[in-house]
């Protein structure tokens, strides 16, 4: 049975049995910083389960895109030299929230496996907590399941918590028997264990019993106990189609074609099993990462994908395959995967760009590195072991992710001095460490609770400026007041949207100024007040919104729908959305571009904007499914989850995307569109920074009056004042090179008695001469070279507490190393210094500056 046919029948099987089918959440966990990547089908209901929100239905079924690479679950080391590991694989899941419990998820699971799938029963074993006599008895007495293929296991094996305290509970995992020919050396038949004979027994189902509340207290019984399954569809595939291998099934199985084809090499034969079986999975994972909004850095989810990227070309490259081959997989992957994600397939463009740029700039220094790992190796081998700093250097200079160079020297029998890599890395692995932590969310229990106390809070903002409202609470926040009204015409921060501002009124008088609106908790609008003591819980308000500022927001939201389409139209369709703020004053837009957009196309996505400004386009929103508003090609946001009913705004046939946001009726209400700066923002995203309508004007009305006072400064108009400005920068530049120059020739006329009487030490020579603290040491060692070309120069100088020096030696004398000279003399003042050995510069202590001079020149009498 092929993989996308196992999809269909597991959604079309629970969707029977009263589950609503929800989409795949992002790869990106959404609001919960504790996951690097979503590694199961229940991150997206984690709320539901710790019992912060409360579920419109109680029963789902999911098909969930997971990455384990990274942080606590990481499987990436062992992929490609096991059967069933992968970067990325797919978890599919049936979820109940307080409804059912054990006795009806063991009966899908079963049903589901042996009547769905068609796998023989006796290709199944189960394991169960060695305390839940619940389960053991459903699956002997009702499944009727003989109890030599029930197991218990302890805590470690078969007992799921959530983290430290929350939902937990006893597990029943189901076990595929791939025969006694894989079993594992030293087991039989007979005492054959799931758990301990991995090579023959695979985990295909995990059903999860949250049957507790785990507290500082202990275990406590949950009022609604609920069911979490993952069922890997990789390793359901591999049982269904008989295969031992995952990555001989139809999931693969194109890709190793297109692999061989581009490479030239047989995945029969068995050298090349695991680097092609790496290449397959990692293709996978990077396509959708990257069309998830991950892209390639050095910190964070970055760096991991970045990693992953680099060990599949470090194969393709041992196959001889030819550069640049990597991203040219990117098509077939979506064949097997773009219709069950297509959101991902929407961002095909973006992937092909980076993926082919990242194997461009790893290429440019694999080989080098290569070579100095292969020099590294000869000439720094610590017995077996590779130092730590020659780790270091590699993944510094050139690039090498510390497990690839791992993988190299395993290959070769050599080991890595990890610790001593640790120590060299320290600051930069601190300042990684800071760019994605884990932590707790912040706690919106509060909110929650008004939630399931008064429900959501319904929103009439896009049709409406001012309504009546009840006021439902009043909450003190810091030194706020969180105001919750039943509705709303005031729009709440969200999708990069500032919140609308207004006032709470009587009907008569304004009570409160709204300063803020949040959305802490899905559909719950909070309203931010600085004063509420004129305020009656219970009692209706009228809720007014500041229309001015309302529509200086939405001249800046519509402004970056044209702008995006304008820099897919001039830059290609790889530009994604990567973040935005439009605010009152200013709007703010990050995208998915490798390089420095050019000030020459940057006026070309400028004048594009003003032109669809000019031409006075309407706007129209429209409501319609997900499906009908993707087929339309609207653009998404980057790894935004939506749901299954979407707003579009269409501004006729130059852009249409899903946003829920505020906008105008026609783009001439923008009025004008300038930008202020572009620059980069991470590695592979670029930020826009831009202005419209009136605050673009007071900007130019700005700018016009420095550029007054400019001209009356130079006595000069306009473009003159440029070339005004051009020649006084030349003038400038000549002067400053002449005053050099002097100053040169004053050096080298005071150099001739600075030079005078140097020491004569057999067939050289050596002076040690104090200067002014703004002496260019380098010119004058350059100066004593020419006079004394078997000289030996020691230049220090004096600032304040510090002082400067610098060694110069003779070339070519092999006798004296100024950089270790320099180096060791230097630490007598509490300094240091380096260089090449025949010149070396530092600096130290000026009250140890006479003991550095005599020590120096005693070892250079010395050494001569």
């Amino acid at each position: 049975m092929q993989g996308s046919e196992i999809r269909k029948k597991f959604v079309h099987f629970f969707e029977q049995r009263g589950h609503i089918k929800r989409d795949s959440s992002p790869i990106i966990p959404q609001d919960d910083p504790t996951l690097l990547f979503a590694n199961a089908g229940m991150n997206q209901f984690k709320d539901y389960f710790t019992g912060q929100s409360t579920p419109d239905k109680k029963r789902s079924v999911t098909i969930q895109k997971c990455v384990r690479a990274g942080g606590k679950h990481n499987d990436l080391e062992n992929v490609g030299f096991t059967a069933r590991h992968h970067t990325f694989f797919e978890m599919l899941g049936n979820f109940s929230f307080g409804d059912y419990f054990k006795k009806e998820a063991i009966e899908f699971a079963w049903e589901f496996l042996t009547k769905e799938l068609k796998i023989p029963e006796e290709k199944l074993v189960v394991t169960i907590h060695h305390s839940d006599d619940e389960a053991f008895d459903i699956w002997q007495n009702h499944m009727g399941l003989d109890k030599s293929k029930i197991f218990r296991k302890g805590d470690k094996d078969n007992f799921w918590e959530m983290g430290e305290f929350g939902p937990c509970g006893p597990c029943s995992e189901i076990f595929y028997d791939h025969g006694l020919e894989h079993s594992t050396p030293g087991y039989t038949v007979t005492d054959a264990d799931p758990f301990d004979d991995g090579g023959r027994f695979v985990e295909i189902w995990n059903l999860v019993f949250m049957q507790y509340e785990k507290t500082p207290k202990g275990r406590l019984p949950l009022p609604k106990p609920s069911i979490d399954t993952g069922a890997g569809l990789e390793r359901l595939a591999a049982a269904t189609q008989g295969k031992y291998w995952n990555y001989d099934t139809d999931l693969f199985v194109p890709i190793i074609a297109q692999i061989e084809a581009m490479t030239g090499k047989s995945y029969q034969e068995e050298k090349y099993h695991g680097p092609i079986r790496v290449i397959a999975d990692h293709i996978r994972a990077s396509v959708m990462l990257i069309t998830d909004g991950v892209i390639p850095s050095n910190e964070g989810r970055g760096y991991v994908l970045r990693r992953i990227i680099r060990r599949a070309v470090r194969q393709l490259k041992a196959m001889n395959a030819p550069q640049l081959s990597f991203f040219k997989l990117i098509p077939v992957v979506f064949e097997l995967l773009g219709e069950e994600y297509p959101q991902n397939r929407a961002n095909q463009a973006l992937a092909e760009k980076l993926l082919s740029l990242e194997e461009k700039k790893f290429l440019e220094t694999l080989d080098h590195g290569l070579k100095f790992l292969g020099l590294a190796i000869k000439e720094q081998l610590q017995g077996k072991t590779l130092p730590g700093n020659a780790i270091f250097k590699l993944y510094d200079t050139y690039g090498f992710p510390v497990d690839l160079t791992e993988l190299i020297l395993q290959e070769q029998g050599l080991s890595a001095d990890l610790k001593g890599f640790e120590q060299a890395m320290l600051v930069q692995k601190e300042e990684s460490r800071k760019s994605w932590k884990g932590g707790e969310l912040a706690n919106n229990e509060v909110f929650y609770k008004l939630k399931e106390t008064f429900g959501a809070t319904h929103f009439d903002g896009y049709q409406k400026v001012e309504l009546n409202s009840k006021l439902l609470s009043i909450t003190p926040i810091g030194d706020q007041f969180a105001l919750l009204f039943d509705s709303t015409p005031f729009y709440g921060e969200s999708g990069g949207q500032a919140a609308d501002i207004g006032t709470v009124n009587d009907g008569v008088t304004d009570l409160a100024s709204v300063t803020d609106v949040q959305k802490p908790v899905e559909n719950l609008f909070v309203h931010f007040v600085n004063d509420a003591s004129l305020l009656e819980k219970n009692k209706t308000y009228s809720l007014k919104i500041n229309q001015e500022h309302r529509k200086l927001i939405a001249r800046n939201h519509s402004a970056t729908h044209l702008l995006q389409a304008a820099l897919i139209k001039h830059l290609g369709a790889h530009i994604k959305q990567a973040g935005s703020h439009v605010s009152a004053t200013r709007m703010r837009f990050d995208f998915t571009h490798p390089e420095k957009v050019s000030p020459k196309e940057l006026k070309t996505v400028i004048d594009e904007v003003n032109q669809q400004i000019k031409n006075n386009i309407s706007i129209t929103v429209t409501q319609m499914s997900k499906d009908e508003a993707i087929d339309s090609g609207a653009q998404a946001l980057f790894g935004e989850k939506y749901g299954d009913s979407v707003r579009v705004v269409k501004m006729e046939d130059f852009s249409t995307e899903l946003c829920g946001g505020t906008h105008l009726q026609s783009t001439a209400e923008i009025s004008l569109f300038l930008i202020q700066s572009e620059a980069a923002l991470s590695s592979g995203i670029r930020r826009i920074e831009a202005l419209t309508s009136s605050t673009a004007i007071e900007f130019l009305q700005h700018r016009s009056s420095i550029l007054e006072s400019l001209e009356k400064s130079m006595k000069a108009k306009e473009e003159a004042v440029v070339e005004r400005y051009q020649q006084l920068t030349i003038d400038y530049k000549k002067t400053k090179k002449d005053l050099l120059s002097l100053k040169e020739k004053l050096e080298a006329g005071k150099s001739n008695s600075l030079f005078k009487d140097p020491i004569i030490l057999g067939d050289f020579c050596y002076k040690a001469v104090e200067v002014a603290p703004n002496t260019n040491l380098k010119n004058l060692a350059d100066l004593f070279s020419q006079k004394y070309p078997q000289g030996i120069l020691l230049a220090y100088a004096q600032d304040g507490d510090k002082f400067k020096a610098l060694l110069k030696v003779v070339p070519k004398t092999k006798i004296i190393n100024a950089s270790n000279i320099l180096g060791t003399c230097l630490k007598l003042a509490n300094g240091r210094g380096g260089g090449r050995p025949d010149m070396a510069q530092g600096s130290g202590d000026s009250n140890k500056l006479q003991v550095f001079v005599d020590h120096i020149t005693t070892l250079i009498r010395k050494d001569l």
